[in-house]
């Protein structure tokens, strides 16, 4: 059950924001995913969830306007997060987040929005220099890999199409601590440089409050911006909130060891599993990745099989699910990027930076795609980006 058809592969996600990569490049059907959906007795629902009652084990579920319910023998619940705005006044109003591909429509719209109103002749300059202030707030990353492509973008394909338009775009990136915090701190260092010599303005600080046109620091100083990305963290969904389980401090759904949710006491659920941005072991709380939830499903898959087929001897304990930190990339702008290799301590053993990072970066990357078709369309819009520009169409 999920109210989309398809899967997104978060970490390309900027690129399409400025035509580097296109909307379909990264995402993936979910049946291309799992063919076996189409084959009885299993279904798939374009549908919402709405409520969970684990008394008579069914998820009441909406769609069209229209309620129906679906019986379950085991639940796995993996319904991600939403961005966090931390109860800032004028985020969800003002600011655009970036975490779906209609996300990164809608900013890739303003984008182009705002460079073709900034050449109207009859616009007052200060608001042309408004338009042209992208403002992104978050220094993850997915606001640094956002602010990179957006220097990308002015340097390779405004200064050329453009270039009365490119010397005017101020970029600018809103982080209260050190950028990539998960990262060494040589590496902070590095994406910092390297961002600040393309025209990124790395600005520490916290906002307390977003209005229309400008952003409003602690300190009681404004920013304006024509374009404002909200990249701070995520948090639960209304859904998750609402459902009669455990929860963790940070409002996400309690699981022990063996990802089952705990009810309102403490006690594991045996049949209800959660996985990924939704859930949180309270003894050993694990980052909100991608990694992570791609460990978590996998492990879940195999132990729920494992435990149908009886495959486990008798005398046998079941191993409760490991997380093995793989490492950590970002990349900034074309031909740098940070690299962390860690083991399963969380703990890097190599840390590198520059242009071997960057392809590390692109092929790491390329080979986790869903599907061979949308690794062909990387490759080809990676081709036709470096040869030809990046698209900039607004329909």
């Amino acid at each position: 059950v999920s109210p989309r058809n398809h899967m997104v592969f978060t970490p390309l996600l900027a690129s399409t924001t400025v035509g580097t990569l296109d909307f379909r490049s990264v995402a993936v059907n979910i049946r291309t995913l799992q063919p076996a959906l189409g084959m009885q007795p299993n279904n798939f629902f374009t549908a919402k969830a709405k409520e969970v009652d684990p008394e008579r084990q069914v998820v009441i579920c909406q769609a069209d306007g229209k309620e129906f319910e679906v019986e379950y023998d085991k639940l796995a619940i993996a319904t991600g997060a939403q961005g966090s705005t931390f109860g800032i006044p004028g985020v969800e109003e003002y600011a655009l987040p970036l975490r779906d591909v209609k996300d990164a429509s809608a900013i890739r719209d303003k984008l182009v929005k705002n460079i073709a109103r900034s050449q109207i002749p009859t616009i007052k300059e200060s608001e042309r220099r408004r338009l042209l202030n992208f403002v992104i707030v978050g220094g993850g990353p997915t606001g640094v890999e956002f602010a990179g492509e957006l220097s990308n973008l002015v340097k390779e394909d405004l200064s050329r199409l453009v270039p009365q338009v490119s010397c005017s775009v101020r970029i600018t990136l809103i982080e209260a601590r050190d950028i990539l915090g998960m990262f060494n701190p040589d590496l902070r260092l590095y994406a910092a440089r390297i961002l600040s010599k393309s025209g990124v303005e790395i600005v520490k600080a916290q906002v307390k409050e977003v209005k229309e046109t400008t952003v409003v620091l602690s300190d009681g100083s404004e920013i304006e911006h024509g374009l404002l990305v909200w990249s701070t963290g995520v948090g639960p969904t209304p859904f998750i909130t609402s459902l009669p389980f455990g929860k963790s401090k940070d409002g996400r759904l309690a699981v022990d060891d063996f990802l089952n949710v705990e009810d309102l006491e403490g006690n594991p659920v045996e049949n209800v599993f959660a996985m990924g941005d939704c859930a949180c072991n309270n003894l050993n709380p694990l980052p909100c990745t991608a990694q992570v939830a791609e460990q978590q499903g996998k492990w879940l898959s195999s132990y729920v099989n494992d435990v149908n087929a009886e495959k486990e001897a008798e005398d046998a304990e079941p191993q409760p699910f490991r997380y093995t930190h793989l490492g950590t990339m970002s990349a900034m702008t074309t031909g740098s990027a940070v690299t962390d290799l860690g083991g399963g301590s969380g703990t890097p053993q190599l840390s590198f930076s520059g242009f071997l990072s960057w392809l590390t970066w692109r092929g790491v990357y390329l080979t986790k795609l869903g599907n061979i078709q949308n690794k062909i369309y990387v490759v080809l819009n990676w081709a036709t980006t470096q040869f030809m520009g990046r698209d900039l169409t607004r329909w």
